[in-house]
C-alpha cells in the first residue's frame, strides 16, 4: 500500500480532508482506454465559465490571512498565471469537466485558491484557467493512457495561456506559478511557449513550479535556477517533506516533461529552491518563517498566519520540514502520516512566498529595459 501512495505524491491535491490512505491506494485506471472522441467538451477562453480567476470578478482568491486584511494590490505591476493542481480524485474517466462540481470544484475553490492563489493577491493580476485535468488515478498508475490525458489537460493550459498573451497582457510582466499536476503542465509550457519566445521570457519574472519533479539539471529548459530573493527569469521548485518520509523512495517513479516527451525522473536529483533563504543550498530555522497559514473548514474564513511552525533545508533534492507535534493543528493530512508536506507546498511559506513575489516584481521593474 505504501508504495502506491507514493505514487500520489505528484498527482495529490491541496487539502484532503476526507479521503482515506487506503481509498488512494486503491485507487485504480479508468477501466476503458483513452478516447479523445469521449472527452468533456473543452473550455471556450474567451468566456469567463472557463476561468476560475479573471481580474476584477470576486473568487476566493480575493481571500487573506487574517490579519492581512486590506493587502491587496490595487493597481498591480505584474500579473500571474495560475496553474492548479490535481483535485479530480474520481476513476471514471481520463480527464475531469473544466467545470466539474462537487467535491472536485469545492477543493479547488476553497481549498486551491484560499491556500495558494491567494498567496499572489498581493503582487499581482490573477489569470487561473479552469481545465480538463486529469484524473489522480493516472498518477497513481501511469501508462501510456495517462500520457494521453496529459495531452489532454494541457492543450486546455497551453490554449488558455495563448489567450492571455493575446488578449490580455499586452506586454505586462509576469509570472508563472503552479503545484503539482499544474505543474507538470507548466514545465511544458515553459519549453513551448516561454522560453522560446524572446519576448515572453524577458517578460517572465520568475516561475514558481511548486511540487514538481523536476531534475536539477535543467538543460532541456534553459531557464536558472534562482539562487537568490531578488533574481528574475528563474525557475523554483522544492517537493516539502520530513527527512525520514518512505515517499523519497518513489521518486524515480514521478513524472516530468522534458524534449518533447513525458518521462520519469529516475535517480536524477531533484530541484530544490528553499522558499525561506530563495538559494539551493542555505537552510532555515523556524525562527526564519514569518508565517505558515493553517487549514480550516471550508465555511470558515481563513485564518491568521503562524510564525515559527516549521525551518526548512535543501537535502537530496528535497525541502526537509520537521513541525513539532505542538504545531501540527491545521497542518496535517493522510499524506503527513507518510511524511510528506506536498499538499502544504505553498501554505507553509505563505507569507515568505507572498513577500517574495512582490520583491521580486520589483526588482524587475527596477531593471533598465532596452
Amino acid at each position: 500500500m505504501v508504495w502506491r501512495v507514493v505514487r500520489a505524491t505528484l498527482g495529490s491535491l491541496l487539502l484532503l480532508p476526507n479521503v482515506a490512505a487506503a481509498q488512494l491506494a486503491s485507487m485504480r485506471p479508468p477501466s476503458e482506454p483513452f478516447d479523445a472522441a469521449k472527452a468533456p467538451p473543452a473550455p471556450n477562453y474567451s468566456e469567463p465559465s472557463a476561468w476560475v480567476v479573471w481580474p476584477g470578478r470576486p473568487s476566493n482568491a480575493d481571500q487573506t490571512p487574517k490579519g492581512l486584511e486590506g493587502t491587496i494590490a490595487k493597481n498591480p505591476d505584474a500579473d500571474v498565471f495560475f496553474v492548479h493542481p490535481t483535485t479530480y480524485l474520481q476513476n471514471d474517466r481520463w480527464n475531469a469537466r473544466f467545470d466539474e462540481g462537487g467535491a472536485t470544484g469545492a477543493q479547488l475553490e476553497n481549498g486551491v485558491l484560499r491556500y495558494q492563489t491567494s498567496v499572489f493577491n498581493a503582487c499581482c493580476r490573477i489569470y487561473a484557467p479552469r481545465y480538463r485535468q486529469t484524473t489522480i488515478a493516472a498518477f497513481l498508475n501511469p501508462r501510456d493512457d495517462s500520457n494521453k490525458a496529459y495531452d489532454l489537460a494541457y492543450g486546455d493550459v497551453v490554449r488558455a495561456f495563448d489567450h492571455y498573451v493575446a488578449n490580455e497582457a499586452k506586454g505586462r510582466p509576469f509570472i508563472l506559478a503552479s503545484h503539482s499536476q499544474g505543474s507538470l503542465h507548466a514545465t511544458r509550457l515553459l519549453q513551448d511557449r516561454i522560453i522560446s519566445n524572446p519576448a515572453l521570457r524577458k517578460r517572465l519574472v520568475v516561475a514558481y513550479v511548486v511540487g514538481a519533479s523536476l531534475p536539477e539539471q535543467q538543460e532541456w529548459t534553459r531557464l536558472p535556477i534562482c539562487n537568490s530573493a531578488r533574481q528574475t527569469g528563474c525557475i523554483v521548485d522544492w517537493n516539502s517533506a520530513t527527512a525520514f518520509t518512505p515517499l523519497a523512495l518513489g521518486r524515480g517513479l514521478m513524472m516530468t516533461y522534458g524534449d518533447g516527451d513525458y518521462r520519469t525522473v529516475g535517480l536524477k536529483r531533484w530541484m530544490c529552491v528553499n522558499p525561506l533563504t530563495w538559494d539551493r543550498k542555505g537552510g532555515a530555522s523556524a525562527t526564519a518563517n514569518t508565517g505558515a497559514l493553517p487549514a480550516v473548514g471550508h465555511g470558515n474564513p481563513l485564518p491568521a498566519m503562524r510564525t515559527g511552525v516549521t525551518g526548512a533545508r535543501c537535502a537530496r533534492g528535497r525541502l526537509i520540514v520537521s513541525i513539532t507535534r505542538d504545531k501540527r493543528d491545521g497542518f496535517a493530512d493522510v499524506l503527513t502520516k507518510l511524511g510528506s508536506y506536498h499538499n502544504m507546498d505553498y501554505n507553509l511559506f505563505y507569507a515568505s512566498i507572498r513577500k517574495n513575489a512582490i520583491d521580486r516584481v520589483k526588482a524587475y521593474r527596477a531593471k533598465p529595459r532596452s
